[in-house]
């Protein structure tokens, strides 16, 4: 039987689509406190809309693409405003980017090529995602004043975070490229 509730999980990942332009033009025009709550609400609404469509089964082929792409555009644009203003090295940016385009494109070559790339995140690409929101937060918030830490300990947990997400990256990204050659040559066998 359908609920007509099933729709809400698609309207959350629409809203933090609608979310993105808000959160970059904040960090951009450098008003930390509506960027770091507008990308915290847009964060947070990512964990509501998943687990919405898991405990009522409100999962549909609409949701399996709109939050993927919502999530991309959060990262890629809060990441790239960043780097423009200097808040985040642009190489580690870069690599961010580059990782989540060669995780998206990757599963559509997969799509097109063998039909549909069933699977979820591994845990390694959990915790990824975990460290990317926190990392983003912590340099907005340092930003904000609203934290102070004494002395150089603001570099060294903004730099400690920066090199677990480049671990984490790292295997993260290894997976999916050793799963996804994995099915592939059982769909060539």
């Amino acid at each position: 039987m359908s609920t007509p509730l099933r729709w809400i999980p698609n309207a959350i990942s629409l809203a933090r689509i609608s979310l993105v332009p808000m959160v970059i033009a904040s960090i951009a025009e450098e008003r930390y406190q509506m960027g770091v709550s507008l990308f915290f609400i847009a964060g947070f609404s990512d964990g509501i809309d998943g687990w919405l469509a898991r405990r009522f089964n409100w999962r549909s082929e609409l949701g399996a693409i709109l939050d993927p792409i919502a999530d991309k555009l959060l990262l890629i644009g809060t990441f790239g405003v960043l780097a423009w203003i200097g808040l985040v090295p642009a190489w580690f940016a870069f690599l961010v980017i580059a990782r989540d385009l060669l995780i998206m494109g990757g599963a559509i070559t997969y799509h097109f090529l063998y039909g549909d790339l069933e699977g979820r995140p591994s845990n390694v690409s959990k915790l990824n995602t975990v460290l990317l929101l926190l990392y983003v937060v912590s340099v907005l918030l340092l930003q904000t004043g609203l934290i102070a830490l004494p002395g150089d300990w603001a570099v060294w947990a903004t730099q400690s975070l920066m090199w677990a997400l480049l671990a984490t990256m790292a295997i993260s990204t290894a997976g999916y490229v050793i799963e996804w050659v994995r099915r592939a040559k059982e769909h060539s066998a």
